[in-house]
Formats: structure tokens, C-alpha cells, sequence
């Protein structure tokens, strides 16, 4: 009986932690300006985040090409 609690707690908690990752929107775009710690960033396409949403930006970086 404790080893199916345990199981059925453990599967519960895995759901709920997956179900978190999908809610995440996805959108890609460009920086127009900054501004005094305020960013203008323009969006490529349709995004579902809306103003006054909590963002986390990664910034790509460039690769360096090397010569001779």
C-alpha cells in the first residue's frame, strides 16, 4: 500500500512538473533600442506574451571566424 502512494506521488509530481514546461511561449525577435533599462525589442511573427509578462532573454552569441 506505501509503495503505490509513494508511486502515485511521484507520477503526480513528474505531471505537474512537465505541464509548467508547456505553458512557456516562444518568441523570437530583434532589439530595436535600450534605453536607461528599458528594452524595445521587435517581434518576428505572432507571440502570445502580452505587456507586463515576466520574460528571460538568452542572448545568441555570434561565432568568431578565424583567419590566416
Amino acid at each position: 500500500m506505501r509503495s503505490k502512494i509513494t508511486s502515485f506521488a511521484l507520477a503526480l509530481m513528474m505531471t505537474v512538473g512537465v505541464a509548467g514546461i508547456g505553458h512557456a511561449a516562444k518568441c523570437k525577435g530583434t532589439i530595436e533600442s535600450i534605453d536607461s533599462g528599458k528594452m524595445v525589442i521587435k517581434l518576428d511573427g505572432k507571440c502570445k506574451a502580452k505587456a507586463g509578462d515576466s520574460v528571460k532573454i538568452k542572448a545568441k552569441k555570434k561565432a568568431a571566424v578565424e583567419g590566416c
